[in-house]
C-alpha cells in the first residue's frame, strides 16, 4: 500500500511531542528520540525533511535504514514496539520510523532514560525516573498480566508459540531463546511459572476453558436489521492468531468476489476493503476490554453494512475526531499487542484508522464511521455487504458470492447471466427452454444469453442438441 498520505498529513504538522523531522541519518541522535517518544506518549521520526520541512529525501535508503534498525533494535531496552518503513514521497526516499508508548517504562539506550517534552529530548532527572517506574508497576496490575492459576503449558499451541519465535528472531537477531517456556518467559507471558491472561488467549488451543469471554462471533443477516433469521453464524473460539485467519477466511466468502471479464480474460476483484477490515478486527481484538465476562467481540455483516463491535471505549484522552487523524495510540492490552505486532499482524504503529480511511477511499467506500456507547465501542463501513440477501439461509453464504461483471452490459442483464450460470452451476444439463422457464425470459433472448457466455468461455453444450444441455466450463468450476 502507498504510505504517502501518512507523511503529507505530517507535514501538516509541527514538531511536537510526538513528532520530530531530521534532515539525515544520525543513529545516536535518532536512538535518543525514538527512547524518548516510548517513555512518554509514542510518536514518529521522519528521516529526510530538513527544519523547513523540505523533502530532500534520503540516499541509499534501505541499506541505511538497514543499519538504523538493528543499532535501535540492539540498544534500546527493554525491547520495544518499534516499526520501520522506506516510503517514497515527491519521488524522493523518505524513512519514517514509529513507536507506541511502552509499557515497561522506563526505556534507554545506552544507560541513559531519555524523555519528551514537547519538541525536546531530555535526558530523565530523577522524578521523571520515579514515575516512569510507578508507571510501569501500575501496568503490571493490569488485567492481561493476571496469572491464570488452572492453565498449563500442555494447554498452549506450540505450533503457534514457534510461529512467534521465528518472527521474533528475525527482528533480533542476536536473541537467545532456550525453548518455548524460555520465549514466553522472556516476553512476560510467564510470571511466577505462571501463564497470565495475555499468553491464554494469545496460545492456548482454546481459550474458552480459561477465558469465557475470549470468542470472537460472526453473524450474517439477511436484510439490514438483526434479528432471528440470519444467513451464517460463527462462533470462533481458538486463540488469538487461529480467530483472526478464521475471521478473515469467513469474511472473505462472506463478502465474496467480483470477476470482471473482458475479451475472455478475467480478472478478480475483492468486495470489500480488506485492509480496512483487518485493520478493524486486530483494532478491536488489541483494544477491546477483556476485564468482564460480557466483554465481546461481535461482527454483524447486513445487507447494506457490516459492523464490527467490541467491549470498551476509547481510552481517556482519545476522542472519536482525533481517529481521522493523526492520534496518540494508547494501548488496553500492551502485551498483546506486542505479540501482534511480532507476528505482523499489526504492519504500521498509530495509524491504523488512517490506513482504514484511506482503504475505503481508494476502493470506492464511504468513510468508516465511529460510535461510542456505554462500555461498547463500534466502526460502521456502510456499503461493505454481503452479496445474497436473498437467498438461503445458514451456511447457504458460500453459495454466490461470485458475482461476474461483464462489461458494457447493462446491470439488469448482468444479474440475469449470473442467474443463469447460478442455474447452470446447481442443474447442469438443462436446455435451453428449461432455463428460459427458470429465468422467466423467451427462448430467442434465453439464446442470446447463452450465446454471450459460450462466447465468454464460461459454459459449453455437451450432448446431441435434442437431448444434451449446458454445463459450466471446467475453468469456472475451479472457482467454487
Amino acid at each position: 500500500m502507498n504510505n504517502s498520505f501518512i507523511v503529507k498529513n505530517l507535514l501538516a504538522k509541527e514538531e511536537g511531542t510526538r513528532l520530530e523531522f531530521k534532515a539525515d541519518v544520525s543513529q545516536a541522535a535518532i536512538a535518543k528520540i525514538v527512547t524518548s517518544f516510548i517513555n512518554t506518549e509514542g510518536g514518529d521520526v521522519i528521516i529526510g525533511i530538513d527544519d523547513d520541512k523540505e523533502v530532500i529525501g534520503i540516499e541509499h535508503a534501505e541499506r541505511k535504514l538497514s543499519s538504523l534498525q538493528q543499532t535501535l533494535l540492539e540498544s534500546i531496552k527493554p525491547e520495544a514496539p518499534i516499526s520501520f518503513q522506506i516510503i517514497n514521497y515527491k519521488n524522493k526516499d523518505v524513512i519514517l520510523i514509529s513507536t507506541w508508548e511502552g509499557a515497561n517504562k522506563p526505556y534507554q539506550f545506552k544507560n541513559i532514560i531519555y524523555v519528551r517534552e514537547k519538541a525536546t529530548t531530555k535526558v530523565s532527572d530523577v522524578n521523571s525516573i520515579t514515575n516512569l517506574i510507578a508507571e510501569r508497576k501500575n501496568a503490571d496490575f493490569h488485567w492481561e498480566r493476571r496469572t491464570v492459576l488452572a492453565a498449563e503449558l500442555d494447554n498452549l499451541s506450540q505450533t503457534e508459540i514457534e510461529k512467534t519465535i521465528v518472527l521474533y528472531k528475525q527482528r533480533y537477531t542476536k536473541a537467545t531463546i532456550l525453548d518455548n517456556e524460555d520465549f514466553l518467559v522472556q516476553t512476560g507471558l510467564v510470571r511466577n511459572n505462571n501463564l497470565t491472561n495475555a499468553c491464554v488467549l494469545l496460545f492456548a488451543s482454546l481459550p474458552l476453558r480459561f477465558i469465557p469471554q475470549s470468542p470472537i462471533r460472526i453473524t450474517v443477516f439477511p436484510g439490514s436489521e438483526t434479528g432471528d433469521t440470519f444467513l451464517g453464524d460463527r462462533l470462533l473460539n481458538r486463540n488469538i492468531f487461529e480467530n483472526i485467519e478464521d475471521a478473515l477466511d469467513y469474511l472473505d466468502i462472506v463478502f465474496g468476489k467480483t470477476i470482471e471479464v473482458v475479451d475472455n480474460l478475467r480478472t478478480e476483484r475483492h468486495n470489500y476493503p480488506q485492509l480496512a477490515i483487518r485493520e478493524a478486527l486486530m483494532n478491536a481484538v488489541v483494544h477491546r476490554d477483556y476485564n468482564s465476562v460480557n466483554s465481546f467481540l461481535q461482527i454483524n455483516v447486513f445487507a447494506d453494512r457490516t459492523e464490527i463491535s467490541n467491549y470498551g471505549t476509547l481510552p481517556e484522552g482519545i476522542t472519536i475526531k482525533d481517529l481521522k487523524k493523526e492520534h496518540n495510540s494508547i494501548l488496553r492490552n500492551p502485551d498483546i499487542a506486542q505479540i501482534c505486532f511480532t507476528r505482523r499482524y499489526i504492519e504500521m504503529l498509530g495509524s491504523g484508522t488512517l490506513r482504514m480511511i484511506n482503504d475505503c477511499k481508494i476502493n470506492g467506500f464511504k468513510t468508516p464511521k465511529w460510535e461510542e456507547g456505554d462500555k461498547t465501542f463500534k466502526v460502521i463501513f456502510e456499503g461493505v455487504k454481503h452479496k445474497n440477501s436473498n437467498e438461503g439461509v445458514n451456511e447457504g453464504v458460500n453459495e454466490g458470492v461470485k458475482y461476474i461483471v461483464f462489461k458494457d452490459i447493462n446491470e439488469g442483464v448482468n444479474k440475469t447471466l449470473n442467474d443463469v450460470l447460478g442455474i447452470i452451476r446447481n442443474n447442469p444439463e438443462l436446455n435451453t427452454n428449461e432455463i428460459a422457464n427458470q429465468i422467466g425470459k423467451g427462448v430467442s433472448t434465453t439464446e442470446r444469453y447463452l450465446k454471450l457466455l459460450k462466447e465468454e468461455n464460461l459454459i459449453v453444450f455437451l450432448g446431441y442438441p435434442k437431448t444434451g444441455g449446458y454445463v459450466l466450463k471446467e475453468h469456472l468450476d475451479r472457482l467454487k
